[in-house]
């Protein structure tokens, strides 16, 4: 099983050599990492970026202890080709599919369990439901 790093790494990297501080695999993983909780605009994946910076640092070793700042980020953003990437994410993604005739599906909408927390000190929770499946 290949990692998402690993697929990241076959993109090719329009950028100039001189002045890069991140590699373009890094600043890819950390814009889809921040994609996924919703941060979706240029600003908000820099934000993202600098929240989440010392687990950032850690985890993907950057040397030196900077993150991709809120620039970098719109520059590979505005110049990243966006159907090769989806192209090697889909290739990377599909290892994980599974043959959909193998296997019962059931919707569920997470939805049901907004606000049934009436205390986050205990594990009591306000929720009752009732599932019927024919």
């Amino acid at each position: 099983m290949n990692s998402l790093i690993q697929a990241l790494k076959k993109f090719k990297d329009f950028r100039q050599i001189q002045g890069q501080r991140h590699p373009l695999w890094r600043v890819l993983l950390i814009i889809i990492l921040g994609l996924m909780p919703g941060y979706t605009g240029y600003r908000a994946l820099g934000d993202f970026a600098r929240f989440n910076q010392d687990l950032l640092l850690t985890t993907l070793n950057i040397v030196p202890e900077r993150v991709p700042s809120y620039s970098t980020i719109r520059r590979v953003m505005l110049g990243v080709d966006c159907l090769n990437l989806l192209e090697i994410f889909n290739q990377w993604a599909s290892q994980f599919a599974f043959d959909k005739s193998l296997r019962d599906w059931i919707a569920i909408d997470g939805k049901t369990l907004r606000s049934t927390v009436n205390n986050y000190h205990n594990n009591y929770q306000n929720f009752v439901v009732i599932v019927s499946l024919s």
